[in-house]
């Protein structure tokens, strides 16, 4: 039996198995109780939601009816700087830019064929992108590379800075450090389902998914649909390529965790149902996957930077070593 259905990429139809239903499960009581039961709408922004919708589906009608929409969402964040978002805070208000400058550009490409291409209506989301990055570089980041006080000191901003890629070489790995310290602290303010998913992704990032499952299996994760959303794309290692939505390219990549016993979980996905089930077995780590007939799998192993395609099928890896 499976602790639960999730559905997080298309409508709950009262807990069946439909498109972009997630089936969860480890060795977990405390993780199983996040998974237990149905959800749905953990996106906070428009621009998150869309390009989202287009990664699981691969379907674009959507949003080329709600292009002019989107577009004028990020436009206006670029003439506006920092100031569109809720939250007061500049930095903040940036990194949203940034981001979703970022997915505009991921969803030009898919939606529309166009890599930058110039029109009347459109800019070139990827140059704003470079604008947003380096207007935060230069505003946020000190000489050490890190980011400036007061911005170093909490959990969003340093996660953000790593998740969107702002820092790099001693200045990441001092981010990283930045970002352990301010959760040990528990200066855990009210992120939100898209801030806690930045967290947990960042901690991912940054060689720290045993600290992430320490916040999940604990209950300091009070969103339960950005605890969903990590589970099933770091612990089963299930997520879309964005640059081959609909799960044609199926990214797989699992960070397991001894705390789980193990993982059973599958997604319903456009292109077929993806499946993936690591356990312990000693000291050997044992995980069985499935990639649709029509997909193909870029699978990275734990403790490796590198990914290789499978072609569809069932396939099995056994590894020792892993924690």
């Amino acid at each position: 039996m499976f602790a639960g259905i999730v559905v997080l990429a298309a409508a709950v139809v009262g807990g069946e198995w439909t498109d972009g239903s997630v089936r969860f499960e480890t060795g977990n009581d405390a993780v199983n109780r996040i998974v237990a039961g149905e959800l749905s709408g953990i996106y906070d922004s428009e621009v998150v939601s869309a390009y989202e919708q287009l990664r699981h589906t691969g379907k674009s009608e959507q949003v080329k009816r709600d292009w002019q929409s989107l577009h004028d969402q990020v436009a206006e964040a670029s003439s506006n700087r920092c100031d569109r978002m809720v939250t007061e805070d500049e930095f903040l208000g940036a990194c949203y830019w940034l981001m979703e400058s970022r997915m505009m550009n991921e969803i030009e490409q898919a939606a529309f064929g166009r890599v930058g291409h110039m029109t009347i209506f459109y800019p070139k989301f990827g140059m704003v992108g470079l604008e947003a990055g380096a207007y935060i570089r230069e505003r946020f980041v000190g000489a050490d590379g890190r980011l400036k006080p007061p911005y170093r000191r909490h959990v969003l901003p340093s996660a953000m800075a790593i998740h969107l890629g702002i820092v790099d070489g001693a200045g990441f790995l001092s981010t990283a450090a930045d970002l352990k310290a301010a959760i040990a602290r528990r200066t855990l303010p009210s992120l939100g389902a898209f801030g806690w998913r930045v967290v947990l992704d960042a901690l991912s990032q940054s060689g720290m998914s045993d600290v992430a499952y320490g916040l999940l299996i604990d209950g300091a994760v009070v969103d339960r649909g950005a605890a969903v959303s990590w589970l099933w794309r770091k612990a089963a290692g299930i997520a879309p390529d964005p640059t081959n939505p609909g799960f044609r390219t199926v990214i797989m990549a699992p960070k397991p965790d001894r705390r789980l016993g193990f993982v059973r979980a599958e997604y319903k996905s456009p292109s077929g149902v993806v499946k993936s089930a690591w356990r312990y077995e000693g000291v050997k780590w044992i995980w069985n996957f499935t990639v649709p007939r029509s997909a193909i799998a870029a699978v990275t192993l734990p403790g490796q930077d590198f990914s290789r395609l499978y072609d569809g099928g069932d396939h099995q890896i056994v590894m020792e070593g892993v924690k």
